[in-house]
């Protein structure tokens, strides 16, 4: 009887354990999809950024920018920071702008353009109207001495907007 006994629960402790790792398997499968499907949309918007500023270089006559990984780093980490502690601005609530891109790249010209919107102004196209209808903006993507970009996009619940973009573009020559 103590053998049947153990062996009922031996098997019992399996079935609860692979339970358990089956319910823990579901829970995460659905996360990691969605981490994979928020990073891809990252990515394709950010190129889709790059493309859109590109055909304006172009379209002025300028060389396209060339995407720079140091610089899409700090953009991402700044666009990201703004998403996740409700600020916008260039300086972040511990750095000034200045110190955080020295800490990605050196270079002796770098500039920033930064944008949030949701809806129609939160897509690719919305973010770049928005830089070229601002004078400031505008102006750093036509700057001709600028030839890196990096472009961060964090997507989340901004100000209560759910559905938030809030762009980072960081320039460098």
């Amino acid at each position: 009887m103590r053998i049947e006994l153990e062996s009922v629960l031996r098997t019992g402790l399996r079935t609860i354990r692979l339970g358990f790792l089956t319910s823990l398997a579901l829970l995460l499968v659905p996360a990691i999809g969605e981490a994979a499907n928020t990073a891809s949309r990252q990515a394709g918007s950010e190129q889709r950024v790059l493309d859109l500023l590109n055909q304006i270089r172009i379209d002025h006559n300028l060389p396209p920018f060339a995407a720079s990984d140091q610089l899409r780093e700090a953009a991402r980490a700044h666009s990201t920071d703004m998403l996740e502690h409700g600020y916008f601005g260039h300086d972040g609530p511990k750095e000034t702008w200045a110190v955080r891109i020295a800490r990605y790249l050196k270079s002796p010209q770098t500039s920033e353009n930064i944008a949030w919107g949701s809806g129609s102004y939160g897509t690719p196209r919305g973010i770049v109207t928005q830089w070229m209808r601002s004078p400031g903006h505008r102006a750093v993507i036509l700057t001709a001495s600028l030839h890196r970009v990096g472009l961060g996009l964090a997507f989340g619940t901004y100000q209560g907007y759910s559905g938030a973009v809030i762009a980072t573009a960081d320039f460098a020559a």
